[in-house]
């Protein structure tokens, strides 16, 4: 029981007596047994609804026997490779006969091979595309900040102007009256 041997529980009921005295000790040996009992019914309990409400026994089927589960997944995968091979080299087959006789043009250019980009160098060229963006961005926002202050000054201007056009007509207008009285 517990794993505590003979010498252990004399000790135990020793310190006991010691502790609570021998009038008090068989009303507390009473109250841990009903907390053990209430434990271990607790215990019960809660395995019973892990059995039944958790526990799926269909879900043990996969793992009865693994192997046949890895067959099924193996013989799946085959099955599409197959596939995949047969779509390829029908592929394959429809690229060799259109270009089966290629120009005169076409065979003297030497052919490319298009080489991967590797992690960094997509990366740097995406920085750089960005970067030119950005660049192109702020262009046209210094342009269009341009053109708004353009436009502001050419309406400054023509509010000037009309303000100056009549002080300008009222020395005009006086000119031509001492024009007139002059010449009668």
């Amino acid at each position: 029981m517990f794993g505590i041997g003979g010498f252990e529980l004399f000790l135990i009921l020793l310190f006991g007596f010691l502790l609570f005295g021998p009038d008090k000790l068989p009303a507390m040996a009473k109250t841990l047994g009903k907390a053990i009992g209430k434990f271990r019914n607790a215990q019960e309990e809660m395995n019973k609804v892990i059995k039944n409400e958790v526990y799926d026994p269909d879900s043990d089927e996969p793992f009865k026997n693994p192997l046949d589960v890895m067959e099924k997944a193996a013989d799946a995968g085959k099955k599409a490779a197959n596939g995949a091979s047969k779509a390829v080299n029908s592929a394959s087959k429809a690229v060799q006969a259109t270009h089966s006789a290629p120009s005169k043009a076409a065979s003297q250019q030497p052919r490319t091979v298009a080489k991967q980009e590797s992690f960094s160098e997509r990366k740097a060229r995406y920085d750089r595309e960005r970067a030119a963006k950005q660049a192109a961005d702020a262009e046209k926002a210094e342009a269009a900040k341009q053109a708004a202050l353009a436009a502001a000054d050419a309406k400054s201007t023509e509010a000037a102007t009309p303000a100056a056009a009549p002080a300008s007509a009222a020395p005009a207008a006086n000119q031509s009256a001492s024009t007139e009285a002059k010449g009668e």
